[in-house]
């Protein structure tokens, strides 16, 4: 079995610390998920990306602190109007900043607070506000929200946000009800707030053809984010888009490793990221994972099913049990990396599987 001289020739280029075009991330993902090539592109991946952030790794909670029918109505969105069953709900205060402290003691450097694509400004600026006099300095508060202006962002910035979660997705426009340029003059406020920009190639679908995926992945490396990633779409019933299924861990795989070479001599990008979190990602470049929930701080931490939560994370769509920290840390542990870092790429904490002491953490 022989090898395609010339995607040996730019895999080859990538090790020796060339970053990727376009159109040689266009031809690695017309390779078949399953090829020799698809496989040499994964392993070199994996070793550029382990040299460029020294074997380190990351850690950011999310919590979903609202949720309603959302009229961003998106095809592939569990929230999405036209299919919700969902009633409109919030986290209380108090549990958020439990979560926050879990997620603490788990490893995590931050979290992202997530909203539907129209929220309550000023609630959130003051919730945001609140948990930054009273969790650790050094755990960052992120916002994945809808769109803002610049003036907003700002305001965020001010309560003690220090980043955000923001994409112009695949077919943003086409199997949305939001146009691509709003979502790009958003990402340009965030950076013009000062904030940090968190990026990622999604929702991948099976459907998604290369050349989409290469413009998508490349809207991260022509604006500066600090994080780039893959997330897979998850089939939501009664969606228009459940039709098309699920891409396949090798195929996720593939797209991360295009990522990372990518942007490995991009000195802004921190860590890549694959969601869900999976110790095949790990293998393909990716060196940071989102957990839904951190370390428990009552009760057994093997059994927190969903349908007790409130709140939102995408263990309602997966229809399974939330990733913990805990279990980020043990795949990351598996997968042989050796710190957690901070968002500077620094080392935080010698990774291990079982729970941080706050003597440790703080």
């Amino acid at each position: 079995m022989k090898a395609d001289k010339k995607i040996i020739s730019i895999l080859m280029n990538a090790e020796n610390g060339k970053s990727i075009t376009k159109d040689e991330a266009i031809n690695l993902l017309k390779l078949p998920e399953n090829s020799l090539e698809s496989s040499i592109l994964t392993s070199t991946a994996n070793i550029v990306s382990r040299q460029k952030f020294s074997n380190h790794a990351l850690l950011l909670g999310q919590i979903g602190v609202d949720m309603a029918p959302c009229d961003g109505d998106c095809a592939f969105c569990f929230f999405a109007n036209s299919n919700a069953l969902i009633k409109p709900s919030a986290l209380d205060k108090q549990e958020i900043i439990d979560r926050c402290i879990q997620f603490v003691l788990g490893g995590a450097q931050g979290v992202f607070l997530m909203t539907m694509h129209r929220f309550g400004l000023d609630w959130f600026r003051d919730l945001c506000a609140d948990l930054r006099n009273l969790i650790p300095n050094q755990f960052e508060i992120l916002a994945n929200v809808g769109d803002l202006s610049l003036s907003q962002l700002k305001e965020l910035k001010d309560a003690g946000v220090t980043g955000a979660y923001h994409v112009s997705r695949l077919r943003e426009g086409t199997d949305s009800c939001i146009s691509p340029d709003s979502r790009k003059k958003t990402i340009e406020y965030i950076l013009e707030a000062g904030l940090s920009w968190f990026n990622m190639c999604e929702p991948v679908g099976p459907e998604h053809t290369p050349e989409e995926l290469a413009e998508q992945i490349w809207i991260g490396i022509d604006y500066p984010c600090v994080q780039h990633g893959v997330m897979q779409r998850f089939p939501v019933k009664g969606s228009p888009l459940y039709k098309y299924g699920q891409v396949s861990l090798s195929r996720l795989n593939q797209i991360i490793a295009v990522v990372a070479l990518a942007t490995q001599n991009k000195p802004n990008i921190k860590s890549i990221a694959v969601n869900a979190p999976s110790v095949a990602g790990l293998f393909s470049g990716a060196n940071a994972f989102f957990p839904e929930t951190g370390e428990p701080i009552h009760g057994d931490p093997e059994n927190h099913p969903v349908k007790d939560k409130e709140g939102f994370t995408t263990a309602l769509w997966r229809d399974n049990d939330e990733i913990t920290t805990c279990d980020c840390r043990k795949m990351m542990v598996s997968a042989g990396f050796s710190h957690l870092m901070d968002f500077n790429g620094y080392s935080k904490l010698k990774l291990q599987s079982k729970s941080y002491s706050k003597e440790e953490i703080i």
